[in-house]
C-alpha cells in the first residue's frame, strides 16, 4: 500500500472509530474496590446524610439564644442539665432553659439545643459553665440532611469514581455499586531498533520503547492494559503478533511503530491483510499517519512511531474511544488561558500544540513550548498540557482566548 490512499479529517476519523466503540458490559462490586471505575447507574441517596443532627465541634451544646450577650467582661454562666437515673450514653430528653451538656463531634445534639460553644470560648466550673462568646442558634451544629438529602442523586452514571467519591459511598453506606467493565487493551510496539528499557543496557544504541509504557499508563486509569511487548519489523512476525493477540481476550489493540510509509512500516498493511483497514491518514499535527481497522470483529488503532505523535493521536482518537466503551460522561478538565504567542497552523489540519500554563494576577496565560517536534520527548513533560486548533482556523492569534486540556492522567 505504501502511500496514504486518503488523508481525513479528525472529525471523520472520529466518527467511524467511534460506530465501533462497543460498551462494556455492567458488573456489580464492591464500592471500596471502584477506584477509577465508571458508574453504570445514578447513585441516589436511601437516607439523610448525616441522618441525625450532629455536633460539628467539641464543646458544649447549649441553646444559642442562651449566649447572647456573652463576652469576657460579662461572661454568661449555664448550669449543667441534671442526668441522675440516665445512662451516660444515652440521648437526652431535653435541655432546658439556661441548661448546657458537654459533647463531642459527631455526637447527637440533645434536643432543646441548637449550638455548640467551642472549648476556647468557655470554663466549666464543677456544674457550671462560664461563656465568654456568643454563639448563634446553628452553630457548630450539622443538621439532618444537610451534606445529602435522602432520595438526592449523589453521583451520576457516566461519573470515574475518584478517593472522595468512595467516601461519599461510605458515608451513605452503599456498599456495592454497577460500574462499566474494565476493556482490556493489548499494547504492541514495533521496530527492529526498539529495546526494552528493563532489559537493555544504557549506553546501547538502541531506541528505547516508550510508547508500549505511555499507552499502558494511558489506558490503564479505567481500563485493563496488557503490554504485549515488541515486535521486530518483520511482515508475518506482526501479522501474527495481531492475529494471536485479537484471538486472547483482547478487546481493543493499540499497535505503534510503523504506521507510516517506509520500507518497513507494515502495520497498516498486516491490518487490512487480516480484516478491513477503516482509515490510514488522519490531517492531524503530528499523528498523521494514524490508522484504524477491524480484525476478528476487534478495533485495531495503528498508531505513529514516535512518542509525542503516538500521544497526540491517543489525545484526539483513542481516548474519546476509550470514554465511549466505558460509558464516560465526564468533560474533560480545561483552563481557559490568554495565548501569550501567535500559534500557526494550516487550514485543513488538526494541531496538538504542547503548552505551559503561567498565572499572572489571577489570570492565566499560556503559551507554546519553544522545540515541538514529535520526536521531543520533553515537549511533553516541559508542558502542561495542550491546546487543539482546529482544522478550519489558521492558528491561534496573540491575545486570543483558548481552552487548554490539562494533563490528569
Amino acid at each position: 500500500m505504501k502511500l496514504f490512499r486518503k488523508l481525513i479529517s479528525l472529525e471523520e476519523a472520529l466518527k467511524i472509530a467511534l460506530a465501533y466503540a462497543k460498551r462494556t458490559e455492567i458488573e456489580e462490586i464492591a464500592f471500596d474496590d471502584a477506584l477509577n471505575r465508571v458508574l453504570a447507574e445514578g447513585v441516589y441517596s436511601r437516607i439523610d446524610s448525616p441522618s441525625f443532627d450532629r455536633a460539628a465541634m467539641d464543646g458544649y451544646a447549649i441553646r444559642g439564644e442562651d449566649s447572647f450577650g456573652a463576652s469576657p467582661a460579662n461572661p454568661v454562666i449555664l448550669r449543667k442539665r441534671n442526668r441522675q437515673g440516665e445512662k451516660e450514653n444515652e440521648t437526652v430528653v431535653e435541655l432546658r432553659e439556661g441548661e448546657y451538656l458537654p459533647i463531642q463531634t459527631g455526637m447527637p445534639i440533645p434536643a432543646g439545643s441548637n449550638a455548640v460553644v467551642m472549648l476556647e470560648y468557655t470554663k466549666e466550673k464543677g456544674a457550671e459553665l462560664v461563656i465568654f462568646k456568643p454563639v448563634t442558634p446553628g452553630k457548630n451544629v450539622s443538621f439532618k440532611g444537610e451534606d445529602v438529602k435522602k432520595d438526592e442523586e449523589v453521583l451520576k452514571e457516566g461519573k470515574t469514581l475518584r478517593a472522595h467519591d468512595l467516601g461519599m459511598l461510605a458515608s451513605l453506606f452503599k456498599r456495592t455499586v454497577k460500574v462499566y467493565k474494565s476493556a482490556k487493551f493489548g499494547i504492541i510496539s514495533t521496530g527492529d531498533e526498539l529495546s526494552d528499557p528493563k532489559e537493555s543496557i544504557e549506553g546501547e544504541k538502541k531506541i528505547a520503547d516508550v510508547n508500549s509504557y505511555v499507552l499502558t499508563a494511558l489506558t490503564g486509569k479505567i481500563a485493563t492494559p496488557y503490554r504485549i511487548g515488541i515486535v521486530r519489523d518483520d511482515y508475518e512476525k506482526i501479522k501474527h503478533a495481531i492475529s494471536v493477540s485479537l484471538e486472547s481476550d483482547c478487546n481493543v489493540l493499540l499497535l505503534s511503530g510503523g504506521s507510516s510509509v517506509g520500507k518497513k512500516d507494515f502495520l497498516a498493511d498486516a491490518v487490512e491483510d487480516l480484516g478491513e483497514l477503516m482509515f490510514h491518514g488522519v490531517a492531524i499535527r503530528p499523528g498523521e499517519p494514524t490508522g484504524f481497522g477491524i480484525v476478528n470483529n476487534k478495533p485495531v488503532f495503528v498508531l505513529p512511531g514516535y512518542p509525542v505523535a503516538t500521544i497526540a493521536a491517543f489525545e484526539l482518537l483513542v481516548r474519546p474511544f476509550l470514554y465511549a466503551t466505558h460509558g464516560v460522561k465526564e468533560k474533560r478538565s480545561k483552563i481557559f488561558a490568554i495565548a501569550s504567542k501567535k500559534v500557526p497552523s494550516a487550514v485543513g489540519r488538526t494541531d496538538f500544540v504542547r503548552v505551559k500554563l503561567l498565572c499572572i494576577e489571577n489570570e492565566y496565560y499560556t503559551e507554546p513550548i519553544g522545540v515541538s517536534g514529535s520526536g521531543i520527548l520533553s515537549s511533553m513533560t516541559k508542558s502542561d498540557g495542550f491546546v487543539v486548533v482546529e482544522e478550519n482556523k489558521e492558528g491561534v492569534e496573540e491575545g486570543e482566548k483558548v481552552g487548554v486540556n490539562v494533563w490528569d492522567w
